[in-house]
C-alpha cells in the first residue's frame, strides 16, 4: 500500500519567539507564540469568518501552526484503517448518527483553524458536521486515502471519516466470527495533527465503534463529554524552564547535542537510496502469531524489559543483520533510532483527557558489537531499555527538541519546502495495545483488525514502525519513503524484524 504525501520536521520556537519568513510576533510569556499571516500563508487557504458564523477559540501555537502548514502541502498526516464486520448492512444514516454523537461529546472533533485580523486561530464553527462518506463497494482504501492525504485539511473539516462496505464473501482476519458478523467494511479515519496524537484519536476510534452500536440498537446515549480540547500552558512553562536550563548550562547543552546523530544513516550505505519518478510513501503490515507474541512478552517481564525496548532492540538487530548480508563487515554497527514520546509524562497539572498534538521524540543512538548481532539478545535489550528509560525520565526529549530550537530559526514554511536531512535509521511509535470496546452479546458490530499508517516522505523519517498489539497479536507495519525505499528492501526489513522477533522469542521458524 503506498500513500502519496510529505511531511516535516515540527516548526522552531515556541520560547525563542522571533520571525516568521519575515513577519514579527509579540512575546506571548509562556504561551506558544500565536503566529500570523506569513509566507505560510500561500499554502493555507484563507477561510476566515465573521464573528456571527464562529465561535473564535485562542491562536495556534508554534507546534499546531506548524503541523497546519504541512498538512495543507498534502503532509505529515497519519491513518488508522480498521476492518469492522456487522450483522447486517450498515446503514450511512446509523453511522451519521454515531458520529454525530462522538462529536458533541468531544470538542476537539468540533475544532477548525481559520485566520483571523492575520492571526491563524482555533475556532468552532456553528452546525459543523464530521467528514464522513460511505463509499462504493470497489472503492479502493489505497486510493481514498491518497486522496484525503493529498488534499489535506483545507475546507474545515478536520476529522475524516470513510467506510467501503467489502460484501459478505470478504476474507476476514477472524474467520470465527464471520458467521455472527458476516457484513465486512474498511474504516479510514485521520484527523488533524493539532487536535489529537496518536493515542488520544486512537481512543476516538474505540469510542466511535461503541456509540455505533449504542445507535443501532437504539439505546440513550448521554451528553456527558469524555474529553476536552484546552490550551495546554504547563506546556510552555516547561519549555521555558528547559530552555533556560540549556542557555545557563552549555555542559548540558552540549551533552544533549551528543545525544543526536548528525550523520547520515548505516542502513543507507547497505541499500544505497533508489530512483523515484514520484516521491511517495509505501506502507506495509506484519502480524505476529499467537504464540509468539505471548513468549516475547513474558520473556520482556522476566527480563525486566519493556515491550518497547525489547522490540526497539529487535529491530536494531535486524537492520545490523541486513547491513551485514549486504557486505558489509564491522565490529560494531551504530543504529539511530528516534522514538515519539507522549508529552503527557511530563504534564503534572493537565488533566488526560485534553486533546491536542505536540510532537516530541527521543533520539537514541545504539553501537552494537558484531557478536550481539548473533548472540546475547537480552543482555542487549536490558542495556537499550536502561538508556531509554534514562533519557525519558531525563527530560531528554524535551532538552533535544528545545536544543534544536535554540540552533534554527522559526523557519515553518521552509522546513516545509525542504526538510533538513534524514540522520535516522528508523522511527518508532508504540501505542501498546490498541483500544477496544468491551464485546457485549447484543453488539451489532465488531472490529476484526486494526493497523496505522503514517506519511513520511519529506519528514525527518525515512522509515517509521507503528506498533500496537490488537486481540493479543503484536501487529507492526512500515512507513517508508520510496525515495529511499524499494518495495523490496522494505520487504527484505520486515520479514528480518520478524525473524529476529521469532528467534528471540523461542519460536522456531514457520
Amino acid at each position: 500500500m503506498g500513500v502519496g504525501l510529505r511531511a516535516v520536521p515540527p516548526a522552531a520556537g515556541a520560547l525563542s519567539l522571533g520571525r516568521l519568513a519575515g513577519s514579527s510576533f509579540p512575546d506571548s510569556g509562556n504561551r506558544g507564540c500565536p503566529w500570523g499571516r506569513s509566507e505560510a500563508t500561500s499554502i493555507i487557504p484563507n477561510r476566515s469568518l465573521s464573528s456571527g458564523d464562529v465561535k473564535w477559540l485562542w491562536p495556534l501555537d508554534r507546534e499546531s501552526l506548524g503541523f497546519h502548514v504541512v498538512h495543507n502541502r498534502g503532509a505529515r498526516m497519519g491513518f488508522f484503517l480498521m476492518t469492522l464486520n456487522s450483522t447486517s448492512p450498515l446503514k450511512t444514516e446509523d453511522v451519521e448518527r454515531a458520529l454525530s454523537h462522538l462529536q458533541r461529546k468531544n470538542p476537539a472533533m468540533r475544532v477548525d483553524i481559520r485566520l483571523r485580523d492575520d492571526v491563524w486561530w482555533f475556532c468552532e464553527q456553528v452546525g459543523r458536521k464530521v467528514d464522513f462518506k460511505m463509499l462504493g463497494e470497489g472503492a479502493s482504501s489505497l486510493e481514498e486515502c491518497r486522496r484525503m492525504s493529498e488534499r489535506g485539511f483545507p475546507d474545515g473539516d478536520t476529522w475524516k471519516f470513510r467506510m467501503i462496505p467489502r460484501g459478505k464473501e470478504a476474507p476476514c482476519v477472524m474467520p470465527e466470527v464471520k458467521g455472527d458478523f458476516p457484513y465486512q467494511y474498511d474504516v479510514l479515519m485521520t484527523s488533524h495533527h493539532a487536535l489529537g496524537d496518536g493515542l488520544s484519536v486512537s481512543m476516538i476510534v474505540k469510542r466511535m465503534v461503541e456509540l455505533l452500536n449504542d445507535v443501532i440498537l437504539g439505546r440513550h446515549v448521554d451528553d456527558e463529554a469524555t474529553t476536552r480540547f484546552l490550551p495546554r500552558e504547563e506546556l510552555w512553562e516547561i519549555e521555558s524552564r528547559i530552555t533556560k536550563k540549556l542557555q545557563e548550562d552549555p555542559e548540558r547543552h552540549d551533552f544533549v547535542q551528543g545525544t543526536m546523530p548528525d550523520s547520515s544513516p548505516l542502513l543507507l550505505r547497505a541499500f544505497p537510496r533508489p530512483s523515484a519518478d514520484r516521491v511517495t510513501t509505501g506502507y506495509l503490515t506484519r502480524t505476529v502469531d499467537l504464540e509468539a507474541t505471548q513468549n516475547f512478552e513474558r520473556l520482556c517481564k522476566a527480563q525486566g524489559v519493556t515491550i518497547n525496548g525489547a522490540f526497539t532492540s529487535v529491530i536494531n538487530i535486524a537492520l545490523a543483520r541486513l547491513v551485514q548480508k549486504s557486505g558489509i563487515s564491522q565490529e560494531s554497527y551504530r543504529i539511530a533510532s528516534n522514538h515519539l514520546v507522549s508529552v503527557i509524562r511530563y504534564l503534572k497539572q493537565t488533566p488526560r483527557d485534553i486533546m491536542g498534538g505536540y510532537p516530541l521524540y527521543l533520539s537514541h543512538i545504539s553501537d552494537i558489537t558484531s557478536d550481539r548481532v548473533t548472540d546475547h539478545f537480552w543482555e542487549y535489550a536490558k542495556e537499550v531499555n536502561r538508556e531509554l528509560r534514562e533519557g525519558l525520565t531525563s527530560e531528554l526529549p524535551l532538552e533535544q527538541k528545545l536544543a534544536r530550537l535554540m540552533t534554527q530559526p522559526d523557519q515553518v514554511e521552509q522546513w516545509a519546502r525542504k526538510p533538513p536531512p534524514v540522520v535516522h535509521d528508523f522511527g518508532i511509535t508504540n501505542i501498546a495495545r490498541f483500544p477496544m470496546p468491551e464485546r457485549r452479546e447484543d453488539d451489532q458490530v465488531l472490529v476484526t483488525d486494526a493497523t496505522s499508517v503514517a506519511m513520511v516522505h519529506g519528514f525527518t523519517h525515512m522509515l517509521l514502525f507503528l506498533v500496537h498489539t490488537f486481540r493479543d497479536r503484536c501487529n507492526y507495519s512500515l512507513s517508508y519513503a520510496t525515495d529511499y525505499f524499494t518495495d523490496e528492501t522494505a520487504i527484505l526489513l520486515a520479514d528480518e524484524v520478524m525473524s529476529v522477533y521469532r528467534e528471540v522469542s523461542g519460536v522456531k521458524e514457520i
